[in-house]
């Protein structure tokens, strides 16, 4: 009797501890896996974009340039930023401040020179920095050389840019009629897609101003011409480039009308119409993959890296247009198409559950293994502290910085920058086509960069900066925030940090919509430390007992990191069990980074690991119970 209950008791042991780890909160969905440690340079990593009008001016014009960004290397390096993004520096009339590209192989003189250029490069080199650029196949100047040779039909030129007859080109013999549009296309800047040339007698393209003709990618010469632009480039150490407005590159071969958008009547008038014959036509894709093809064979040819191809090509408010752009494994495309649902699909009035549909739809659509990316401010959109308010920061820091993958961060959002107020006689983004001004200006989120407390934030020593400084340069710097270890500054430094351990690297991503309030990142691989990030997106202080929400906890975790309001510090306890001895209380706006193994994030290396199933301690654990079983069975 003895034997069978001693057995009996065994099982019952091993029943329990199963159910207890498997059953109380039942299946937790892993949303990104864990991932193999392949290691591209651009892989885990966060891409700076600099706005080079706005970053630094180094001859004091007002104008930010080459060698100020040069002189400000350290800053990345301190940030753990590992690849640097320039905004268009070509040579160009600056009517959409670069997008309208001269001269593709040539530097702006408003930016420097070459020589500017090429030191850049190699002081990036010495601190194992790398460079993407810019580039803007789409279209370019009306000043380009290209379109005002096309404009004559000289030689290769004349088919170089999209013409076409007017609708009533038979009638205009009469001087005294107005030439009538092909067709119906309309140009995000505003107003009809395409403008009358009076010498060439014909329409040319535009999708965005009149100053910017579309590009004609059904000739092949125009590829010759982007692919040689690219090799120079490279030649010159460039590492990669974000192509823009990619999505644009072709247009439907009959010009056809494009239907009527429904239930957009009273929007702008470039979101009227379904864009369905100017957008994602299919030859983008094929494109993009010619380009990478090009940038591989570019690397294996020179026996050097390889480059990074990041595409924006974002224009339907899901993802389903862009998981295309990664191609397949047989012909392969961009590393990364920008994924912008953390900046567009995010509602302020429904912030946790958007912000987790957001993230989930991403992983729903796009292949898999593939590298996922995060872009939540950008040069043409409200910052995020002006967006949500200045409390926020931290909280989409924390958000974006604990995701797989590559995160975007847009210069002075590190320090926490605002949207400028820009008078009307201050505004340099003009934004129209056509004298139709679609949006508003841009220029609210180009300010320049906030350095220090002294005049002009130290961006320049010029008594007039190009726009505006924010008049709240005092306290919102730098420098200042360098001397706070709460700050804004520090908190970017400390989650940059954190994304160096295996275990934001190579770790399965798991999320908790708990409340319209909060939300949780987990982020967990075996044999390394647990993540939580948890956050407060409401207005009221909330507790969280964290086991009720998440199985396989320890009954301690260990605060790594709290926002300046959190109320929590490093190293501070947190019971995931109790409502009373050290619950999670969670001001409004804040977040908390917590760890089961409080660790130097600086004793962390990038181990080679694989994906287990099961947490190896567990297994362990029931086979040592098994062991017990099997020995009291022998003994009795």
């Amino acid at each position: 009797m003895l034997h069978k209950m001693t057995k009996l008791n065994s099982y019952w042991l091993i029943f329990v501890f199963v159910s207890l780890t498997s059953v109380s909160h039942g299946e937790e969905e892993i949303i990104f896996p864990v991932t193999k440690s392949k290691d591209d340079w651009w892989s885990n990593t966060i891409i700076y974009q600099v706005y080079p009008r706005s970053f630094k001016d180094s001859d004091n014009d007002g104008i930010g340039d080459l060698k100020g960004i040069t002189e400000e290397l350290d800053h990345f390096v301190d940030l753990g930023i590992e690849i640097v993004w320039i905004n268009p520096i070509f040579k160009s009339p600056m009517y959409d401040m670069g997008y309208d590209v001269e001269n593709y192989t040539t530097i702006d003189p408003i930016f420097g020179s070459m020589e500017d250029f090429e030191e850049l490069i190699s002081e990036m080199n010495k601190r194992n920095l790398k460079l993407i650029i810019d580039f803007v196949p789409n279209h370019s100047s009306d000043q380009c050389e290209w379109f005002l040779k096309s404009i004559k039909k000289e030689g290769k030129y004349d088919e170089y840019y999209v013409w076409r007859n007017a609708s009533n080109q038979d009638q205009l013999n009469d001087t005294s009629i107005t030439p009538t549009p092909p067709n119906n296309w309309l140009s995000k800047f505003g107003g009809s897609a395409w403008s009358w040339n009076t010498e060439r007698k014909q329409f040319y393209l535009h999708q965005f101003s009149d100053k910017q003709p579309d590009l004609n990618f059904r000739n092949s010469e125009v590829h010759k011409e982007i692919l040689n632009i690219l090799e120079f480039w490279m030649d010159k150490g460039v590492a990669g480039f974000r192509f823009n407005a990619v999505g644009k590159l072709y247009e439907d071969k009959d010009f056809r009308n494009e239907p009527n958008s429904v239930g957009r009547e009273n929007w702008p008038i470039y979101y009227s119409l379904d864009h369905i014959y100017t957008h994602d036509q299919p030859e983008v894709i094929d494109t993009v993959i010619e380009w990478r093809k090009f940038m591989d064979d570019y690397s294996n040819r020179k026996n050097t890296f390889p480059r990074l191809l990041a595409a924006e090509a974002h224009y339907h408010v899901c993802v389903f247009s862009l998981r295309d752009y990664y191609g397949n494994k047989n012909n392969l495309g961009a590393q990364i198409p920008f994924n912008f649902h953390l900046l567009i699909q995010v509602r302020k009035n429904d912030l946790v559950y958007s912000v987790d549909r957001a993230i989930k739809f991403w992983f729903e659509v796009i292949p898999a293994n593939n590298t996922p990316n995060w872009v939540i401010e950008t040069h043409d959109t409200d910052r995020i502290s002006s967006k949500y308010g200045s409390e926020m920061v931290q909280v989409f820091t924390a958000l974006k910085l604990s995701l797989p993958g590559i995160d975007v961060t847009y210069y002075g959002s590190e320090i926490g920058m605002e949207n400028v107020y820009v008078r009307p006689d201050q505004i340099q983004d003009s934004y129209d086509s056509s004298g139709q001004r679609n949006i508003e200006s841009r220029d609210f989120a180009r300010s320049p960069m906030q350095w220090n407390g002294k005049s002009n934030a130290g961006f320049t020593e010029a008594k007039k900066p190009w726009l505006p400084i924010n008049p709240n340069y005092y306290k919102i710097n730098v420098e200042e925030q360098k001397t706070i270890s709460t700050s804004n500054y520090n908190f970017y430094k400390k989650m940059s940090q954190l994304r160096k351990t295996d275990t934001l690297k190579y770790g399965d991503l798991k999320l908790y919509n708990i409340t319209d309030s909060i939300y949780i990142v987990k982020r967990s691989l075996s044999g390394r430390e647990t993540y939580l990030t948890v956050m407060n997106f409401g207005s009221e202080t909330e507790t969280v007992i964290l086991s009720e929400v998440i199985s396989n906890l320890k009954k301690k975790l260990y605060v790594y990191l709290g926002s300046e309001n959190s109320a929590h510090s490093r190293s501070d306890i947190v019971s995931t069990i109790s409502i009373v001895d050290n619950p999670l209380h969670l001001r409004p706006q804040s977040v908390v980074v917590l760890t089961d193994n409080l660790v130097n994030v600086d004793t962390f290396r990038n181990n080679a690991i694989s994906y287990r199933k099961y947490n190896t301690s567990y297994i362990s654990i029931l086979c040592a119970l098994l062991l017990i079983v099997y020995h009291v069975g022998i003994r009795n």
